[in-house]
């Protein structure tokens, strides 16, 4: 019984002792491929590329006045909020 129990002990500690070797153990390098040089995109590319720039920007135009129609009806809803609780206030009073 002692000794099955020196041997699971043993074989414990030299299992770790592998783990820990094989983690400190460096990998080996990969080899890396030669990077490609960028392609210069020809005219129709940047035909469009152009064409669809000038489509963001009008849909950022859209966008931003949807946003400042956004904001004016929160501003709006705003003041007829506190209108409602002033009258609230007032009806309790009187």
């Amino acid at each position: 019984m002692q000794t099955v129990r020196i041997f699971i002990i043993t074989a414990a500690i030299l299992a770790g002792a592998v783990i820990g070797v094989a983690q400190t153990l460096e990998p080996t390098p990969v080899p890396m491929q030669a990077a490609t040089p960028a392609l210069v995109p020809d005219a129709k590319q940047q035909a469009e590329m152009a064409e669809n720039i000038k489509q963001l920007r009008e849909l950022k135009a859209q966008n931003d006045e949807i946003l400042k129609q956004q904001q004016a009806a929160l501003e709006a809803l705003d003041d007829l909020q506190k209108e409602a609780d002033q009258l609230r206030i007032y009806s309790k009073r009187g």
